[in-house]
């Protein structure tokens, strides 16, 4: 079964607990889940992994069942409620699932299907309100948010999260890079990844474009990043080398703006460097994209993602089981790992911001209010709306990209659990049919669970686990004290529910099965 850690401290975080109250601000709708079926010949052929069987699935109790849907979804930044899992006309007690296929294979379907993605970017803009200067980097998010699992949103998800390594990231934190760089960096990798082209053609792309030299602003630096960066090498004898070759290359500040300029005086004596010979910046470009070492590194940085406590051997067994069978292209190597048992049965690591916070709220339908997205990812800091950048987890924004271990310090957690309890638990929308107000919805109060059954019900939601007995017995105390051991105070236990295991360390971790 899940193996689960919580703190005891039931009636401390108890009393602390409050009710919530709806947002002032406005927005869009929650995101949906599955896009259609496949067939089983559209399925990739290249597994490098180990897959959890049918066998294993079969074997697995219904809460665990659904544990593992929730991991795999909530990796992807959505969430599955149970009432759309499980079949709740019996009740709680032995919950059952509504399907007995394997949740892999049918999340995997749905990551192949197709969709319209311009009605999702039409209702971007609609529903949602920008700052006029960064809302190219505060857009993927809500664009996320809105989309539904779908092949159109594993495009997307896979360019945001490698906007946010070391590899890709835009790092707007510079004054050299502009915000539009955030956008034009994300537009290119998703449209590259859904043409088909493979790793060594993204990265060939990328290596030369003005939106990487604005992040590496120089030939020495640009050229000594790009070898250390997707090649893991550090010979400082190559880079004076390296710098030659992109002489002509030069980033020049003009109106305010960073540009990049080819010259007219290329180099044109041959030098030996990536164990080659190379003249110009073309040439170096090119012998970069198709190194040896570039597939390892690349590899090894995604594998980060998903192993990020694991042991350094640990993780490089890993990536030699991926290169082994030569991937070729970043659909491949991500759902190889968001699939693979290893993942699934293994990682306990602490979850990133979107992970933990878009999860939940697509599984308690939070209705995201229209200035959400514009503050998450401001760069300025505040108090009152905790941001990605308070939490050290800012979107796009760091020139070697974010931390490979979500930041856990004191302050940055404690922006980060403010979030999620005030965002999300306690931030209940009270009025439908104002769209300026934001907050979890009334889908679950109109549960036809009562008594046990609704705690445990919310436990799923957010747990994937039902309440342990001295949990269930210390809730319904606090109900009793607060007058709402009743079947008509549900919103009342619910926010106080949700509080409760808002302050919970496992809610911030991903969970591993015994």
């Amino acid at each position: 079964m899940l193996w689960r850690k919580f703190p005891i401290l039931l009636l401390l975080t108890l009393a602390l607990a409050a009710c919530g109250g709806g947002s002032n601000n406005s927005g869009g709708s929650g995101s949906g889940g599955s896009a259609g079926t496949v067939t089983p010949s559209a399925l990739p052929e290249q597994v490098m992994m180990e897959r959890i069987s049918d066998t294993e699935y079969d074997a697995m109790s219904a809460e665990d069942k659904y544990a593992l849907a929730n991991k795999i979804m909530g990796t992807l930044f959505k969430g599955i409620a149970p009432d759309e899992f499980f079949d709740l006309l019996m009740g709680l007690s032995s919950p059952i699932p509504l399907d007995s296929q394997n949740i892999v294979s049918q999340i995997e379907a749905d990551l192949l299907v197709g969709i319209n993605e311009t009605t999702y970017r039409n209702r971007v803009q609609q529903n949602y309100e920008f700052d006029d200067k960064q809302k190219p980097s505060q857009y993927q998010l809500a664009l996320l948010y809105e989309t539904p699992i779908s092949r159109n949103y594993f495009e997307m998800w896979m360019a945001y999260q490698l906007t946010n390594t070391i590899l890709f990231s835009p790092a707007v934190e510079l004054d050299s890079v502009s915000y539009e760089d955030a956008q034009r960096v994300f537009e290119r990798l998703v449209g590259m990844i859904r043409q088909g082209s493979t790793i060594r053609q993204i990265v060939n792309a990328h290596v030369r474009s003005q939106e990487n030299w604005r992040r590496f602003r120089s030939p020495e630096d640009n050229t000594r990043e790009m070898m250390e960066i997707f090649l893991h090498r550090f010979i400082d004898a190559e880079v004076p080398l390296a710098a030659q070759a992109c002489q002509n290359w030069s980033l020049v500040e003009e109106n305010r703006e960073y540009q990049l300029v080819i010259g007219d005086d290329p180099n044109t004596l041959p030098v030996d460097i990536l164990d080659t010979t190379v003249v110009d910046c073309q040439d170096f470009y090119d012998a970069l994209s198709n190194h040896a070492d570039l597939m390892p590194t690349i590899v090894s940085t995604i594998v980060n993602l998903f192993f990020a406590d694991y042991p350094a051997s640990e993780k490089q067994r890993i990536t030699d089981d991926i290169l082994e069978d030569g991937p070729e292209t970043f659909n491949v190597i991500f759902i190889n790992l968001l699939l693979s048992k290893e993942y699934l049965v293994s990682v306990e690591r602490p979850k990133s911001f979107e992970e933990l916070f878009f999860a939940s709220a697509d599984k308690i339908d939070w209705y995201a209010n229209r200035k959400f997205f514009k503050y998450l990812n401001r760069q300025s800091n505040s108090s009152s709306y905790p941001s990605l950048n308070n939490m050290k987890q800012a979107a796009m924004t760091y020139k070697l990209g974010r931390q490979v271990t979500i930041p856990l310090d004191t302050l940055s957690f404690a922006y980060y659990h403010k979030a999620v309890r005030e965002r999300l638990m306690i931030d209940r929308k009270s009025n439908p049919d104002n769209v300026d107000d934001g907050g979890w919805q009334d889908t679950i109060l109109s549960v036809n669970l009562t008594g046990d059954d609704y705690i445990h019900y919310l436990f799923l939601t957010v747990l994937s686990r039902k309440a342990t007995a001295q949990e269930l017995n210390t809730l319904n105390a606090v109900f009793a004290s607060r007058g709402y051991d009743r079947d008509d105070r549900k919103k009342q236990q619910a926010t106080i529910v949700l509080d409760y295991l808002s302050r919970l360390s496992e809610l911030y971790h991903t969970q591993p099965f015994e």
